[in-house]
């Protein structure tokens, strides 16, 4: 769900953020997060929603392990050896650019 424009900002310990999965970088380079307040106009903190992706061309190693009968976790391993970028961080991306929320993210990303 996208974080309507009554959003708030929270501070995060460094460590806190470590455990969400940010990086060290990312974190020095300065995040601001922010979390559902409410309002009147949208009531819970949030107005609309914003899809998670994960874009995984086909390159030659990935079709190889598909053609051979991998499993998922072959190919996950394939695509992040790629820099293919999975959901969790799609959707930690949508946080640090203040799109929605880490209470959201961890609802639809953590089993």
């Amino acid at each position: 769900r996208r974080l309507h424009d009554c959003k708030e900002k929270v501070d995060l310990p460094k460590n806190a953020l470590l455990a969400e999965g940010f990086t060290e970088e990312e974190i020095a380079a300065g995040i601001t997060i922010y979390e559902a307040r409410g309002c009147s106009e949208c009531n819970d903190g949030y107005k609309g929603r914003v899809g998670l992706y994960q874009v995984m061309p086909m390159s030659e190693p990935i079709q190889k392990i598909v053609l051979e009968g991998g499993n998922a976790m072959q190919i996950a391993e394939a695509a992040e050896r790629e820099g293919v970028a999975d959901l969790r961080k799609s959707a930690l991306k949508k946080v640090k650019d203040g799109v929605t929320s880490l209470t959201e993210i961890n609802r639809v990303t953590k089993d």
